[in-house]
C-alpha cells in the first residue's frame, strides 16, 4: 500500500486515491497533507475496497445501516462519504462525477447507527405517546421528533439509533401495527 496510516487519517487528493485503487506502479509524489482535528472513533465498520484505514463518514442524507447495500463517494477534504446504493443524493453526485464512486462494504465493526423514520397517520390524541412507547419497548433511543398535523393527518419524523437493520425493521413493524398508522418509511 502506498499510504501510511498517518496519511489515512488525513486528506488525500482524488488522483492519489484513484492511483492506489488501481494499484498504479508509477512513482507517487508524497501527498499534500492538510491537518484536521482527529475524527471521533467510527461507530461502525466500513471497508473501502483496496484501502486500509481511510477516513469515512456515513452520509446524513440516507443514513445507511448494515446490511444496506452501500457505495462510497470520494469527497473533497472529508474522506469518503458512504451512502445507501438507492440514495437520490448519491445518484446526483454520480451523474456529475462518476469517477469519484468507489466500492464499499460493511466491516465487522459494531456500534449504533442513526436513522430517520417517517410516519403518516390519522391524527388522534395519544398518537405520539403510543409511537414513543412502542419504540421504547424495542429498546430504541429516540433522539429527535418532528411532527406536523394537517387535514386530520399527522406527519412525523423520528430520529433514533439502531444497532442493525433487524432492529430497524422491528421498529417499523411495531409502529405500523398501531391504530391509525397509514405509512411508515425511512426518511
Amino acid at each position: 500500500m502506498i499510504y501510511s496510516s498517518r496519511v489515512a487519517r488525513d486528506e488525500v487528493n482524488l488522483r492519489q486515491l484513484q492511483a492506489a485503487l488501481r494499484g498504479a506502479d508509477t512513482a507517487v509524489v508524497e501527498p499534500e497533507i492538510r491537518r484536521k482535528p482527529k475524527p471521533p472513533p467510527a461507530r461502525g465498520g466500513v471497508l473501502i475496497v483496496g484501502m486500509d484505514r481511510l477516513l469515512t463518514q456515513l452520509a446524513r442524507c440516507c443514513k445507511p445501516v448494515p446490511p444496506d447495500p452501500i457505495r462510497g463517494f470520494v469527497t473533497r477534504g472529508r474522506g469518503v462519504s458512504v451512502h445507501r446504493e438507492d440514495c437520490p443524493s448519491l445518484k446526483r453526485l454520480a451523474e456529475g462525477q462518476p469517477e469519484r464512486l468507489i466500492d464499499t462494504g460493511w466491516g465487522k465493526g459494531e456500534g449504533s447507527y442513526t436513522v430517520d423514520m417517517t410516519v403518516t397517520a390519522a391524527d388522534r390524541r395519544g398518537l405520539l405517546r403510543d409511537i414513543g412507547d412502542a419504540l421504547a419497548r424495542e429498546k430504541i433511543n429516540v433522539t429527535a421528533v418532528r411532527t406536523q398535523s394537517r387535514d386530520e393527518l399527522a406527519f412525523m419524523r423520528f430520529t433514533f439509533d439502531v444497532v442493525n437493520l433487524g432492529q430497524l425493521k422491528r421498529a417499523f413493524t411495531v409502529v405500523r401495527s398501531l391504530k391509525g398508522v397509514i405509512r411508515v418509511g425511512r426518511g
